[in-house]
């Protein structure tokens, strides 16, 4: 609908990435922007985590934008300017129990992405959005119950939970000159949960 063309690529997979990003790099004519939004969560206990999740979580979580960055990099710093745009998770900033890896890969991603912001300036900007719950398929098992809705609504002051439209605006605020001056910060994006 939008007339854009689709890749698609496992981001644990480094060779695969770096095919698909040149594939992208070169139809596109270069790469300005990067927004990574790839993210797997599972919420168990630590006591019963499975170390090949734990694996998983990181690898997906926290690698998985690292090599698409890596990948991007020769574009992008070819490029005027340039923004990288890092989706990690408000269990970043406050972790949840049985999120201990989840969370971690999460506060990994925005302590990679701050690195980042110091290492790519100043023609490259790197800031990171935390959201909350947000209607995705990741999230699927909560906004499907009304129960569960609603208990999370409630503990958020917008009273409801997010749409990817939210996160999509975020990310966008990011890859403009509207946020020029803005790198290597985490824009929470709750409806007001992670600063209760």
């Amino acid at each position: 609908a939008l007339g854009a063309a689709g890749y698609r690529c496992d981001v644990t997979d480094r060779d695969g990435v770096n095919r698909i990003v040149a594939t992208a790099g070169d139809a596109m004519g270069g790469i300005d922007g990067v927004v990574n939004a790839a993210g797997i969560l599972d919420i168990t206990p630590f006591a019963d985590l499975d170390p090949a999740s734990w694996d998983r979580m990181i690898a997906v979580n926290l690698t998985g934008p690292f090599n698409i960055i890596k990948a991007a990099l020769p574009y992008l710093t070819a490029a005027d300017a340039a923004t990288i745009v890092n989706i990690a998770s408000v269990s970043a900033l406050m972790p949840m129990p049985g999120t201990a890896g989840y969370s971690a890969s999460k506060a990994g991603a925005a302590m990679f992405t701050k690195s980042i912001a110091m290492d790519l300036g100043p023609n490259i900007r790197a800031n990171t959005i935390c959201p909350g719950v947000i209607k995705t398929e990741m999230t699927r098992y909560l906004w499907e119950n009304p129960e569960h809705t609603a208990r999370a609504a409630d503990r958020v002051a917008l009273k409801r939970l997010g749409e990817t439209e939210d996160v999509a605006r975020a990310a966008l605020f990011f890859s403009t000159e509207d946020s020029g001056f803005t790198t290597g910060t985490e824009l929470p994006v709750d409806g007001g949960f992670s600063w209760r």
